[in-house]
C-alpha cells in the first residue's frame, strides 16, 4: 500500500471512530436546526433541540410534538421540560409542525399538507435518521422515546406504531386517537377528504385504535384530564381498553401506564402537571 492510500485509509478510520457533525452543540441550551422538508429538497423545517448540562454523557432523545396550531416553542415556552431534561439527562427535539394530523398519506382531496411530506413518514424518514447522522444523538430502539400533547399526542402514537422498531417508549398526552369519533372534524377533513364519500379511507388509513397492535414492544404512558371539553376522556380509555386487550390475548408484552389528572383540563397547564410522571416514565422505559 502506497503512502497516499495509507493516509487516505487512517482518515476514513480516524472519521469512522470520531464523526464529524455539522450542529454546534451547546450543553444546557437549545439549538435551532433547519432539516429538509424531503429528500433533495431546498425547504427546510426548523427544528429546536435542547441538549442537557451533562451531554452527550448517556444521554437518551426525546421527540416532543406540540398541538395542531402550536409551535417548535410550545414545550418549551409552556412546560418545564428543560429542568426533566436536565434531571435525566435528555436531549429533547421540538419539531414545529403546525396544522398536521399525522398523517401517512395526502390524497386528492387534502386541501391542508403542513408541509412537502406527509408529517409521519418525515418524522420517521427524514427527522430521526438526521438526528443520527447529522446531530450525533444516540438513536436506537433502546435510546429513543416520543411524547405529544392533542393532535401532539395522536402524531406520538402514530409514530410508535409506524416506526416500531426504532422507538422504546412513547406518551401521549390528551390525544386524537379514533378519528370515528370525529369525522366532522375539520382538521381531518382538510387531510382525508369528508367521511361521507370517503368512509373507507377513514377506516383504513392511519387507524390509530387498530394499529395499536404494533405497540407490543414500546412502553406506552396515557394520560388525559378528566374535564377535558375538547378531546374526551373516552379517546385515552377507548385506547387503553384495545391495550388491555391485545395484552390479554398475547399473553405478554403491550406495556402501558393511565393517568388521570383530576379536575385537569385540555391546556398546558395539565401537560405541566402530568410533566414529572412522563419523565420518570421515559427515565425508566428509555436507556
Amino acid at each position: 500500500m502506497n503512502k497516499c492510500k495509507l493516509i487516505l485509509f487512517f482518515l476514513f478510520i480516524t472519521s469512522m471512530l470520531h464523526p464529524v457533525f455539522s450542529i454546534e452543540v451547546k450543553p444546557g441550551g437549545w439549538v435551532v436546526c433547519n432539516v429538509p422538508a424531503a429528500e433533495n429538497s431546498e425547504k427546510t423545517v426548523p427544528v429546536k433541540i435542547y441538549f442537557p448540562k451533562d451531554y452527550p454523557r448517556g444521554s437518551r432523545t426525546i421527540i416532543a410534538l406540540h398541538e395542531y396550531d402550536g409551535s417548535m416553542n410550545s414545550w418549551p415556552n409552556n412546560t418545564n421540560i428543560v429542568y426533566y431534561a436536565n434531571m435525566y439527562n435528555f436531549v429533547i427535539v421540538c419539531p414545529h409542525m403546525p396544522r398536521t394530523v399525522y398523517e401517512s398519506q395526502y390524497f386528492e382531496e387534502t386541501t391542508i399538507k403542513w408541509n412537502q411530506m406527509p408529517a409521519a413518514l418525515w418524522i420517521g424518514n427524514i427527522l430521526i435518521p438526521y438526528l443520527k447522522n447529522t446531530v450525533g444523538l444516540k438513536i436506537d430502539k433502546t435510546s429513543l422515546g416520543v411524547c405529544g400533547f392533542s393532535m401532539g399526542a395522536r402524531g406520538a402514537l402514530r409514530i410508535a406504531e409506524l416506526y416500531n422498531t426504532t422507538i422504546a417508549a412513547v406518551a401521549c398526552l390528551s390525544g386524537y386517537y379514533d378519528m370515528l369519533s370525529h369525522t366532522k372534524n375539520n382538521m381531518f377533513i382538510a387531510v382525508y377528504g369528508k367521511y361521507d364519500v370517503h368512509q373507507e379511507r377513514w377506516i383504513a388509513v392511519d387507524n390509530a385504535i387498530d394499529d395499536a397492535k404494533y405497540l407490543k414492544d414500546v412502553a406506552v404512558f396515557l394520560a388525559h384530564g378528566n374535564k377535558d371539553s375538547r378531546v374526551p376522556m373516552e379517546q385515552s380509555f377507548m385506547l387503553a381498553l384495545k391495550l388491555k386487550k391485545l395484552q390479554k390475548d398475547q399473553q405478554s408484552g403491550y406495556n402501558f401506564t393511565f393517568v388521570e389528572k383530576k379536575y385537569k383540563m385540555h391546556d398546558w397547564n395539565y401537560c405541566q402537571s402530568v410533566l414529572p410522571e412522563m419523565m420518570a416514565f421515559f427515565n425508566e422505559k428509555i436507556k
